[in-house]
């Protein structure tokens, strides 16, 4: 017996100097009993050669009172609980020991004595880098908890162990994976100092699986040592299952992927992963939450800040990597893309677990009464794209405001930031908004500009119709979700201005019912809140700053596009507390200014170089409202009433709308009648506005009447909705009579209001021209150094332009076709008047050179509209002034050019375009009225363009010529003759000229200001974070479970 105990002692002394050293490192966040058992189980390893660090995101002293009995010598450091587990196992990097060997395991694991010993002879025998236990639960050791994972190419954990298996020795062989948790984790030091660690960005949750890929990628292994045993108690605290712990993986997971992947995948690896977040995003929307999305959004765009952290971290990668990644893609686990789409979270799931999250996805939209949701969905989407399938085959013509996307993604934003306008007669200031956000969507869109437009054009109807299904999702029944929906998507206002490209009304349509669940919360009112009734099911909980910056960052989108909206959005505010006081119900009506009030200075100040530019700086309710003029096309009420602004008579089905919103005030009780007659409030506003414009009871033009009867449809869907639940909850209360024949009536209504939408279906276009204006006006001339005066009615032209008569609006455009520039226009100024007295001028026979007149404006050509579309299409015309074009008739230096009938071009015989030269002293220096006065022409030639976007150009010149620029004076234009600047000066009192008075040749451009760059740079960081703001407020919201 003593010889064994000898030989026992001898052979531990001999391990004492064989087995290597390791640094064990445990973050204590709770000193619990537990935790206790967990220092005792490391202090009984079988291994002598081992040091103790704990991490503590406690107090040090209560800490070290639990460790000193099992480890008098550990050390104690203390972290940061909120920067993760990776940053704080981090720290043993900084410690002076040089151990072969870093463990690092939870507060939460308790190891079997032989754990560590028995991972360490495997790290040498396998020649492994990273080795991990089989891990059980606390209480119950014979449940598996994790035995290693397996991981595809999009970096999703895949589970080799299912939930609450049972470990009947099916792992008990050792095994390479290719990641293991940081629960209990054995790593050779030298690969953990050569990886610098976990990645510290991360923090918490995917940091062990993205360290086991890169240590992977530079050669190591990663196995499991079954035999080696340690129980854990999954103590994750509020992140077990929250949706901070879902935001975290997915945020980890894109940089993983961002990181890891080569050079040859990262490309495919990253557009497959977007669409995986965008599709899995939708999907969740589709069953009204809005968390994946919000995770998407949040994810990508987090990686997107973190870009400097990246490129180090994908640098010291490629000096370490000796696996190609087609070796690691061939140890990575095959996985159905398609399935990833229906998973609730990114943790480790094994395929039973997507699988039965798939056929919960499907029995949330089979089962009760959720199959209505599901059947509208189907049918809806399958009539929009049957009615759409012409437009998405071929393309959305560009008629009206619908104009072509036919600049690059970069190339939109170059000009936006540019601030200078190509259009009208030159202006130097902010651009709008949209211009930057179109930019950056085409970036996402990879540069597929005809794809943005249409899914922006076509989107809008969709975006719209899951506004109104998400506001009435708090009353709690898929009929009321599914009437609203259907009266929203079937009112023709939508396909009408569609088919007059009417943008204002598309934007309208789909921002108004966002708009009005914002305003809703912000009121608090039932079941938004719990004023005037009870809280609904699914409902955010109330939270003033998330309110203001949701409703904030949604005005400054709809600014940008459509300033007219926001006055449509503060309208329907007012008729919200307005029909809130005609129904006898409360609202928070201070609680709702007050949101509505800085939201708009939040919307306003997103857009305010350009808002104080073009809206305030030059202030006119004219030009707010969009310089429509006051005797354009007008819609009957009638035709108002049943939302047809476009039909040929009056249709009796277009009755079924009003009739379904009478419903509610016949039978509704409680919240329901409260929305019914704000909903009507809303309606009849709309009708309202319509009369006033009819009878001209205001000087001045309101929009269109799409644009005016957008939120009396939305009123009517809501009263329509409130409708279905009455009949669903209210009738019941009543006693038999008369209230018994209202479903019945309820039904033909809604068949009246369906029938129109299902025959325009089958157009395929929702009744939009086969033919456009480009058609046309397309032509072989170079287009960079041209103005185009366009005249016609402002229902027709791509932006409303500048009232020339009653029934006359100009717009200058930089080319015959309609292009993206031409949907915005700059404020009007004092040249645009000079431009419209000389059109005047002409008008009453003044002038018989008019376009030497316009030739100082770079006017090249005048083309004359009657028609929405060329002919054979039918759309909207008019009758253009004949007074006028007999005057144009009657100029000497103008030649006609029929086009088509309804469609006249005049060339301007005396204009040389937009840049050019010009007799010396005829321009530069020059007065207005002198050059008016003169007989014999003044400008020589044509400079030539050396860019498409009018900024650039070159010529030959001589010492008794001029320069001279149809643009506002500005010192930004500079002119190198000879390589020797020129500087400008002030032509005909108003342009841009320079007198350089020498031989050679002249390159002149146009430079973008300091200021203009400063300002785009304050406006870029101010979206940026407006946007980090609120996607923090929406990832830390509650949902009210009602």
């Amino acid at each position: 017996m003593d010889d064994l105990i000898e030989d026992n002692e001898n052979q531990n002394a001999i391990e004492t100097f064989t087995l290597p050293p390791v640094q064990i490192a445990v973050v204590s966040h709770n000193e619990n009993e537990w935790f206790q058992e967990s220092l005792a189980s490391l202090a009984n390893q079988n291994y002598p050669d081992k040091r103790l660090t704990v991490l503590s995101t406690g107090d040090l002293e209560s800490v070290r009172s639990l460790v000193e009995p099992y480890f008098p010598e550990a050390d104690l450091l203390q972290v940061n609980p909120s920067q993760g587990l990776g940053v704080a196992f981090n720290k043993v990097l900084e410690n002076s020991d040089d151990p072969a060997f870093y463990f690092f395991c939870h507060h939460d694991v308790a190891l079997a004595p032989d754990a560590i010993r028995l991972m360490v002879e495997e790290s040498y025998r396998s020649n492994a880098s990273v080795i991990g236990p089989k891990i059980v639960n606390w209480d119950r050791p014979n449940e598996l908890l994790d035995v290693g994972m397996g991981m595809d190419r999009l970096a999703f954990p895949l589970s080799r162990a299912e939930i609450g298996e049972i470990d009947q020795e099916q792992f008990d062989t050792v095994d390479q994976v290719f990641a293991i948790s940081n629960t209990a984790f054995l790593v050779r030091a030298d690969l953990f100092r050569a990886l610098e660690g976990f990645d510290e960005a991360m923090g918490m949750f995917g940091e062990d699986l993205d360290f086991c890929w890169r240590a992977q990628i530079v050669g190591g292994k990663v196995m499991t040592v079954p035999g080696a045993v340690a129980r854990h108690r999954e103590e994750s605290g509020e992140y077990k299952t929250s949706a901070k712990r879902n935001k975290f993986q997915e945020r980890h997971r894109i940089r993983s992927i961002l990181s890891n992947s080569g050079r040859l995948a990262i490309i495919p690896n990253s557009l497959l992963a977007f669409t995986i977040s965008l599709l899995k995003g939708i999907f969740s929307l589709m069953r009204g939450r809005l968390s994946d999305l919000i995770t998407f959004i949040d994810s990508w765009i987090w990686n997107f800040l973190n870009l400097k952290t990246l490129f180090e971290k994908r640098k010291n990668i490629k000096q370490l990597r000796q696996v190609a990644d087609s070796e690691i893609r061939s140890e990575q686990a095959q996985s159905s893309l398609i399935k990833h789409l229906f998973s609730q979270s990114n943790s480790a799931i094994s395929k039973s677990g997507v699988d039965s999250r798939f056929r919960i996805y499907l029995d949330e939209l089979r089962n009760g009464p959720s199959r209505v949701s599901i059947a509208f969905l189907i049918l809806g989407t399958i009539l929009f794209l049957f009615g759409s399938r012409h437009l998405v085959t071929r393309s959305v013509p560009a008629i009206g405001q619908l104009v072509p996307f036919d600049k690059g993604p970069i190339e939109i934003i170059e000009s936006w930031a540019s601030g200078y306008w190509t259009v009208g007669i030159g202006h130097e200031g902010a651009l709008p908004n949209s211009m930057g956000l179109i930019g950056v969507v085409g970036i996402i869109f990879w540069g597929f500009m005809g794809l943005l437009r249409t899914v922006l054009t076509l989107g809008l109807i969709p975006i719209g119709v899951a506004g109104i299904w998400l506001f009435l999702k708090p009353f709690g029944s898929p009929y009321v979700k599914v009437a609203g929906a259907v009266i929203y998507l079937v009112n023709p206002l939508p396909y009408h201005a569609l088919s007059t490209g009417n943008w204002d009304a598309l934007v309208l349509f789909a921002t108004l019912p966002w708009a009005l669940i914002m305003l809703a919360r912000a009121g608090k009112s039932s079941p938004f809140g719990d004023t005037g009734g009870q809280f609904g099911a699914n409902v955010l909980s109330p939270n003033l700053f998330r309110e203001i910056i949701t409703l904030g960052f949604l005005l400054g989108v709809i600014v940008s596009f459509s300033p007219i909206s926001v006055i449509a959005i503060v309208i329907v505010s007012l008729l919200v507390i307005v029909g809130s006081f005609v129904a006898g119900t409360t609202i928070k009506i201070g609680r709702l200014i007050l949101v509505l009030s800085i939201a708009c200075l939040i919307g306003l100040a997103l857009n305010l170089p350009w808002i104080f530019d073009s809206y305030i700086n030059n202030f006119s309710l004219e030009t707010l409202l969009g310089n429509r003029i006051s005797s354009a096309e007008k819609v009957g009420i009638v035709k108002a009433l049943t939302l047809s602004p476009d039909a040929d008579g009056t249709s009796i089905l277009g009755w079924g709308f009003p009739i379904v919103a009478l419903m509610p005030l016949l039978l509704a009780k409680g919240e329901r009648w409260a929305w019914a007659v704000r909903g009507w409030m809303l309606y009849l506003s709309g009708i309202g506005l319509v009369w006033i414009q009819n009878m001209e009871l205001i000087p001045f033009g309101l929009p269109r009447a799409e644009v005016l009867l957008i939120p009396a449809s939305l009123g009517l869907a809501v009263a329509g909705a409130m409708g279905a639940g009455a009949l669903q909850r209210d009738l019941q209360t009543f006693k038999f009579g008369w209230r018994q024949l209202v479903p019945i009536t309820a039904i033909a209504a809604i068949l009246m209001a369906i029938l129109p939408f299902l025959a325009l279906t089958f157009s395929g276009d929702w009744g939009m021209p086969d033919d456009e204006l480009n058609d046309v006006l397309s032509y072989e001339e170079d287009n960079s150094n041209r103005k185009i005066l366009f005249v016609s009615n402002s229902d027709l032209l791509p932006a409303t332009g500048n009232e020339f008569t009653e029934n006359l609006s100009v717009l200058v455009s930089s080319g015959f076709s309609s292009t993206f520039d031409s949907r915005w226009q700059p404020r009007e100024r004092n040249v645009d008047n000079l431009l419209v007295s000389a059109l005047l001028l002409a008008r009453e026979n003044g002038t018989s050179n008019l376009g030497s007149l316009l030739a100082q404006f770079g006017i090249t050509d005048i083309v004359l509209i009657e028609r929405l579309v060329p002919l054979p299409s039918s759309g909207p015309s008019f009758q253009m002034d004949q007074r006028f074009k007999l005057a144009l008739s009657r100029q000497l230096d103008l030649a006609k050019v029929e086009i088509s009938p309804g469609i006249t071009r005049y060339r301007n015989l005396s204009s040389v375009g937009f840049a050019g030269t010009a007799i010396s002293s005829s321009t530069v220096g020059n007065s207005l009225q002198e050059y008016a006065s003169s007989t014999g022409p003044s400008f020589l030639e044509s400079l030539n363009a050396t860019s498409n976007d009018m900024r650039a150009y070159e010529g030959q010149i001589n010492s008794e010529q001029d320069i001279f620029i149809a643009f506002p004076y500005t010192n930004q234009w500079k002119l190198e003759i000879n390589g020797i600047e020129v500087g400008s000066e002030v032509a005909i009192d108003w342009a841009t000229g320079f007198s350089p008075q020498v031989d050679g040749l002249a390159r002149i451009s146009y430079q973008t200001s300091g200021q203009q760059k400063t300002a785009t740079f304050l406006q870029v960081t101010l979206w940026l974070i407006t946007l980090i703001a609120l996607i923090r407020s929406l990832s830390d919201a509650k949902v009210h479970q009602g």
